[in-house]
């Protein structure tokens, strides 16, 4: 209004009366105890309090600008936040590398990691707790939206000192030829179940898709597998048949993330249900699809070497 010269001018410029106008700028005046323009000038001109007062009042606009940037910043970044719910052994082995690449990419975005079971990731995904989960979806709703994001192989391992081993010499991988991959290849032969149905197995509990497949896959092959122990997670099922406990049912790609020894080896199985989709699953009801996109497409690149 200072650089207006007049009332007149001013409330023009701010699409309001003259009246109007003048009863604002009174009543600030009244709340201050001050005047903020000399009246008796032409054009209008601040008082010396007034040019004080107006320098506070750019002050804080300025700062009302900055808060409302930050406030808009943050509502971004928390449209960014992305929590993943998923078994241990993605969140122990697979996602944190992918995270850590994807964060270098996009640093906008804050990912979060939940362990848990399907059962709880049902429940998650239901309440908003959990954006993502990761699980081979035996057992998730039909009403979750899920985007595959590999297909995972199922293989055996069994303890290195088990005398049938030798036998089967010509079916065998190391976990070294396991991470090289050579379970991929088509001319890598496969063992029948049936080979192994007088040994122990380890088997995880059921209402687990592993349990499902395993016994499907003994029961197929005519026999009812003589298991020592049920057990809660895969990896726990892992180490224990590296120690010498029994065989099971595993994910191929374990030895390419936790390692192996000459102390197990890995067998191809003759059977279709050793094959098995890894999802990530979410709920259609979010609406945040586009935000959790450039994530999940990222997640899905580097989940092909399952």
């Amino acid at each position: 209004m200072e650089n207006a010269g007049s009332f007149s001018r001013a409330a023009e410029k701010e699409y309001i009366s003259q009246p109007a106008l003048s009863r604002i700028v009174k009543k600030v005046e009244q709340e201050l105890g001050l005047l903020i323009f000399d009246r008796s000038s032409m054009p209008l001109q601040l008082t010396p309090e007034g040019r004080e007062v107006t320098a506070y009042f750019r002050r804080m606009l300025d700062v009302q600008k900055e808060l409302e940037e930050y406030c808009e910043t943050r509502m971004r970044l928390k449209d960014r936040v992305v929590t993943i719910g998923a078994p241990s052994y993605f969140c122990r082995y697979v996602l944190p590398p992918i995270i850590d690449a994807f964060r270098q990419e996009h640093p906008e975005f804050q990912i979060r990691v939940i362990e848990t079971n399907d059962n709880e990731l049902r429940e998650f995904l239901s309440t908003g707790a959990a954006d993502l989960g990761i699980s081979v979806g035996y057992s998730m709703p039909a009403d979750l939206k899920c985007i595959g994001l590999a297909e995972e192989t199922i293989v055996l391992a069994a303890p290195a000192s088990l005398e049938i081993n030798e036998r089967l010499k010509q079916y065998r991988l190391t976990a070294e030829e396991m991470r090289e991959g050579h379970y991929k290849d088509e001319n890598c032969p496969k063992i029948r179940i049936s080979e192994f149905k007088e040994e122990s197995f380890l088997m995880l509990k059921e209402g687990n898709d592993m349990y499902r497949r395993g016994m499907k896959i003994c029961r197929d092959a005519g026999f009812t597998p003589r298991i020592v122990m049920y057990l809660d997670q895969l990896l726990s099922a892992y180490y224990l048949s590296a120690a010498g406990q029994g065989i099971t049912f595993t994910r191929a790609s374990i030895p390419h993330y936790v390692g192996g020894s000459d102390q197990m080896y890995f067998y191809k199985i003759d059977h279709p249900e050793t094959s098995r989709p890894v999802n990530v699953y979410f709920s259609g009801r979010s609406g945040r699809e586009e935000i959790l996109k450039p994530f999940t497409d990222y997640v899905r690149e580097c989940c092909r070497a399952l």
